[in-house]
């Protein structure tokens, strides 16, 4: 192949000039180029700020409680859920008096009755059921204090924000309404009143223990 002859240039370059360099400079376009920098840059702002939040001179996400590791603030249901334990704890000990005290005379004269029958003489029924009445009354205090040292295991427990507390007093509250669903069984006007309401608000206390709020709430101190 023979060179062009001095003087011509290379087809595909008039003038001297490689195409897309005019005026001989190869840069002559870079100005152009780097001026369209800022109209680039200047849509970043518009793109964030359709993502419905402001973001921060750096570029990240606005700080906001309960993100990235942030603490979660007590919510309401977890206040009322403390709140609701002592309300049950006292209609349990309600409804726990009227067969303490009232029912006594009634009670002995049902012992004594059904220890004549077994063929024991008068006082010596009435003795038999003094001591019946005696036992099943103490047996009834004990239930009670125990009763009331779980409702305070559990109201403690919640009010450190224990999460075994919480789970505590599911298992609890299942058991007591099972159980005092049996009250309502011949029970008179007084202690159905108080059955119903401990059902309610046990049924009530479980619901607020099963929700998301709070099992969100409690999660944050088992780490």
């Amino acid at each position: 192949m023979s060179n062009p002859p001095q003087g011509e240039q290379p087809s595909g370059f008039p003038g001297d000039q490689p195409s897309g360099f005019p005026g001989g400079q190869p840069g002559g376009d870079y100005p152009a180029q780097q001026g369209g920098y800022p109209s680039q840059q200047g849509g970043y702002p518009a793109q964030q700020g359709g993502q419905g939040a402001p973001a921060s001179k750096y570029g990240t996400d606005p700080y906001a409680p309960g993100t990235y590791g942030g603490a979660v603030p007590e919510p309401k249901k977890y206040s009322l859920l403390k709140t609701m334990t002592l309300v049950s704890l006292a209609i349990y000990v309600l409804s726990s008096l009227p067969g303490l005290f009232l029912s006594d005379d009634l009670l002995r004269q049902d012992m004594i009755t059904t220890a004549e029958q077994q063929g024991m003489a008068g006082q010596e029924a009435a003795d038999f059921a003094d001591m019946m009445v005696g036992l099943t009354t103490g047996l009834v205090w004990v239930m009670i204090i125990i009763g009331v040292g779980l409702y305070l295991l559990v109201f403690f427990g919640l009010k450190k924000n224990k999460n075994w507390a919480r789970v505590t007093g599911i298992v609890f509250a299942i058991i007591g309404v099972v159980f005092t669903l049996f009250g309502v069984i011949g029970a008179d006007p007084l202690s159905l009143v108080l059955v119903l309401a401990h059902v309610a608000v046990a049924i009530y206390w479980l619901v607020l223990a099963f929700s998301s709020e709070v099992k969100t709430y409690l999660a944050q101190f088992r780490r």
